[in-house]
C-alpha cells in the first residue's frame, strides 16, 4: 500500500517470503458451509455473513441467510486446513423467530452469543447457547426495562454486554453465562460499551460524528481517553492490558484524532496522564476495523480505499514496534467482519462483489495464504466516478452501465443510508437486475459519507444539509452532460437517510426526476426526531440539527412541507417493524400524495425492520423495483414520442 503512515516496521519477507502463496489446492471458491445450486441473479440461494471463529480454530460460526426464513447462526468444525476438510455444518436453534445478526464464541470455547432481532424488528436480544453439538438448550440473557441488547465481546468467562432502556440510556454490563449474575461497568445516556478487558473498559459516549472515548479502571474511576478535538471521532478500540503494578493501561483505538482520516492509535495510559502515537494511518483511505486476536500479538487492520475497495493487512503487535507480517490480496473487492482465532493463527473474513454475494473465507496467517481462494483481485465491475459539486467539492459515485456502448440511456441514481453511509462495489442485487433490464445503475457518495475523510464527513452537518440535497442533483447533471443517463428517464431511489434525499431531491429540484422510490426514509425530520428511538434521536442532532434549538433549520429541511411540488410517480417501501424511521414516516407522505392524485405505490414487508434481510422479500421489492421503473420509463418514452423501448 502507498501514502501509508507507520511507526510500524515493514513487511518481513524473511520470515514471509510470500504474503499471497497459493498452493495447489487454492482455485475453487469454498464458502462457510456447502455450496446450494446457487446461481447468478436475485435468487441467490446462500449468503453467510458475520465470522466469528473459535478461539482455537476447531470451530466456525457464522450468519447464513438462504431463500426462505430469517437469516440464522451456524457452526461448522474446521478441519486440519480449515474448510477444506470441514465438518457438517449445525444450526443454532433458538427459541424466538427474527434474524441473528451476530455471533461471538467466549475465550474457552464453550459458548456463542448471538444477537438476534425479534420479529425483524431492531430491538434485539442476546441468547447463549453452547458449542457441544447434542446440546439444544438456550439461554436469554435479557434483563427487565432492557429496549434493546447488544454483544461487545467476550471479557474472560463473562459476556461484555450494552443494553439500552426506554428513554435511551446505555449500560455496559458483564455477564456471568453461568448463573446469570450481572455487574454493571457504567451508566450513559446515548454511549455505549465499546470493548472490556479484566474489568478495564472503553466507554463511546458523544453524538454522531463527535465520538470519544472514557477508559473505565476497574474500580469505577474514569477519564477522558484523548485530550479534546472537536468534530473527531474516536468510536472503537481495545483494551490490551488492563494495567496494575505500575504497568499503564495499553489501548489500539480506531480515531480521526488531529487527523482527517481514520487510523489505529495505541494509547498508554496511568494516573499521571496519557500518551498516544499512530501505529497505521493513511493518507487516501480510512481505517474500516481493527480486530485483535485474544492473545494481543496479531491485529488485522481492514481499510477502505479508492472510493470503497477493501485492502486488508496483518500486524504483529508483540515486539515494541508493531511490524506489519502480511497484506494478503482479498479474494473480492469488498470486505468485512474479520475475525481471528485466538492465537492470531486463521483469520476468517466476509468478502462480496457485485456477482459474488456475501460468503466467508479463511486466510491462513501462518502459511500466508487463502484457503480455498484465488488471489486474484477480481474485477470490481462498476466504474468509479468523480465529479465536482457545485460549490466545487469533489464528489464520486459507482457506475453499473448497461451498455457502454449505448448513448444516454434510462437510469436510477441510488442513494445510501447514514448519512454516514457509502456506496462501495460490492454485492448489489438491484443493480444486477437494472442492468439486465438495460438500465444504468449509479451509487454517488454525497458529502458525508464514509470513506472521503474527516472534513468530507462533516460537510452536510446541519446547515451543510441542503448542499448534500444538491449534491443529488450533481450528480444526474454529470451522468447527463457525459451522455450516460437520458435526461427524462431517470429515477431517483434511496433507502434510509437515501430514502430522504429521494423525498428532499424530488421538492428541491422538481422536474429533473421521472420518478422516485423511497426505501424507509424520513419525510419529516421533526417527526422522525419525535417518533424514533430514544437513542437514535440523541445521536442525530449534530447531523440534522437539535429538535429544540434548530426547530427552524428541521422545519426547512423537511420535505414533506412542500410536498405540493411532487407530481412524478413514487414507490414507497418499508418494514413494519422499523423503530429506527418508524413507517409513519412513509403513511404521512403517501396520504399526503395522494390527496392530490400523485400516483403512489407502496410496499410494505409486515416481516422486516429498517433492513430487508429475507431473500423472499428481496426478490419481492426487486421485482416491484423493476417494475416501477419499466412503468415510468414506458410512460415518458411514450409521452416523448419515442417509439424504441424504455428497456
Amino acid at each position: 500500500m502507498t501514502d501509508t503512515i507507520h511507526t510500524t516496521d515493514t513487511v518481513d519477507t524473511t520470515e514471509n517470503p510470500d504474503v499471497t502463496e497459493v498452493t495447489e489446492e487454492t482455485g475453487s471458491r469454498e464458502q462457510a458451509g456447502p455450496p446450494d445450486d446457487a446461481a447468478g441473479g436475485p435468487g441467490e440461494l446462500r449468503h453467510t455473513s458475520s465470522p466469528c471463529l473459535s478461539p482455537d480454530g476447531s470451530l466456525l460460526a457464522c450468519v447464513v441467510t438462504e431463500r426462505t426464513g430469517y437469516p440464522r447462526a451456524v457452526q461448522r468444525p474446521l478441519g486440519p486446513d480449515g474448510l477444506k476438510g470441514a465438518g457438517p455444518e449445525r444450526d443454532v436453534v433458538l427459541p424466538v423467530e427474527g434474524p441473528v445478526r451476530r455471533v461471538a464464541y467466549s475465550p474457552d470455547g464453550r459458548w456463542l452469543a448471538c444477537e438476534v432481532a425479534p420479529d425483524g424488528g431492531e430491538r434485539e436480544r442476546i441468547w447463549l447457547v453452547t458449542t457441544d453439538p447434542d446440546d439444544q438448550s438456550a439461554y436469554a440473557l435479557n434483563a427487565p426495562g432492557d429496549a434493546t441488547e447488544q454483544i461487545v465481546c467476550w471479557d474472560g468467562r463473562l459476556l461484555a454486554v450494552t443494553a439500552f432502556d426506554a428513554e435511551g440510556q446505555a449500560e455496559g454490563r458483564l455477564v456471568d453465562p453461568e448463573t446469570g449474575e450481572i455487574s454493571v461497568i457504567d451508566r450513559r445516556m446515548g454511549g455505549a460499551l465499546k470493548h472490556s478487558r479484566d474489568g478495564a473498559a472503553l466507554f463511546r459516549v458523544g453524538a454522531r460524528g463527535h465520538r470519544e472515548l472514557l477508559r473505565i479502571m476497574p474500580d469505577g474511576r474514569w477519564w477522558p481517553l484523548l485530550p479534546t478535538d472537536t468534530g473527531s471521532t474516536t468510536d472503537a478500540g481495545e483494551v490490551l492490558d488492563a494495567g496494575g503494578d505500575d504497568r499503564p493501561m495499553r489501548m489500539v483505538v480506531r480515531s480521526d484524532h488531529s487527523s482527517d482520516r481514520v487510523g489505529l492509535l495505541e494509547v498508554r495510559a496511568d494516573d499521571s496522564g496519557t500518551t498516544s502515537w499512530p501505529i497505521a494511518y493513511r493518507a487516501d483511505a480510512d481505517l474500516d476495523r481493527v480486530e485483535v486476536s485474544y492473545d494481543r500479538r496479531t491485529a488485522a487492520l481492514l481499510w477502505n480505499v479508492h472510493g470503497g475497495l477493501s485492502e486488508i493487512e496483518i500486524l504483529d503487535l508483540s515486539r515494541r514496534r508493531p511490524r506489519v507480517i502480511a497484506r494478503p490480496q482479498l479474494p473480492e473487492v469488498v470486505a468485512s467482519a474479520p475475525t481471528l482465532t485466538a492465537d492470531g493463527r486463521l483469520l476468517a473474513v466476509t468478502v462480496e462483489s457485485l456477482d459474488q454475494p456475501p460468503h466467508v473465507v479463511i486466510y491462513d496467517v501462518r502459511r500466508r495464504r487463502w484457503i480455498g481462494e484465488s488471489p486474484a483481485q477480481p474485477d470490481p465491475g462498476p466504474e468509479l466516478l468523480r465529479f465536482t459539486a457545485r460549490d466545487g467539492l469533489e464528489l464520486s459515485g459507482w457506475l453499473y452501465r448497461a451498455d457502454p456502448e449505448s448513448g444516454p440511456a434510462p437510469t436510477v441514481v441510488h442513494l445510501h443510508g447514514g448519512p454516514e453511509g457509502q456506496s462501495r462495489p460490492g454485492y448489489d442485487d438491484i443493480a444486477r437486475r437494472m442492468l439486465d433490464e438495460g438500465v444504468n445503475y449509479f451509487t454517488p457518495n454525497v458529502r458525508g459519507s464514509t470513506g472521503g475523510g474527516r472534513t468530507f464527513g462533516h460537510a452536510d452537518d446541519r446547515y451543510g444539509r441542503f448542499a448534500g440535497i444538491d449534491d443529488v442533483e450533481d450528480a444526474l447533471l454529470h451522468l447527463v452532460d457525459e451522455e450516460i443517463a437520458d435526461p427524462d428517464r431517470v429515477v431517483v431511489s434511496g433507502r434510509s437517510y437515501g430514502g430522504y434525499l429521494v423525498n428532499a431531491t424530488l421538492v428541491r429540484h422538481a422536474g429533473r426526476w421521472c420518478g422516485g422510490i423511497a426505501a424507509c426514509g424520513m419525510s419529516d425530520l421533526q417527526t422522525f426526531y419525535r417518533d424514533t428511538e430514544p437513542w437514535i434521536a440523541a445521536a442525530a442532532h449534530p447531523k440534522y440539527g437539535h429538535p429544540l434549538q434548530e426547530r427552524e433549520l428541521l422545519r426547512e429541511a423537511s420535505p414533506l412541507r412542500r410536498y405540493y411540488r411532487i407530481t412524478v410517480p413514487m414507490l414507497f417501501i418499508h418494514g413494519a417493524h422499523d423503530t429506527n424511521v418508524p413507517v409513519s414516516e412513509t403513511d404521512q407522505a403517501v396520504e399526503e400524495l395522494r390527496s392530490r392524485g400523485v400516483p403512489v405505490d407502496v410496499l410494505l414487508f409486515e416481516d422486516e425492520g429498517h433492513e430487508f434481510v429475507k431473500l423472499a422479500n428481496r426478490q419481492l421489492l426487486g421485482d416491484r423495483v423493476v417494475q416501477f421503473c419499466q412503468e415510468v420509463f414506458d410512460v415518458r418514452a411514450q409521452v416523448d414520442g419515442e417509439e424504441r423501448p424504455a428497456r
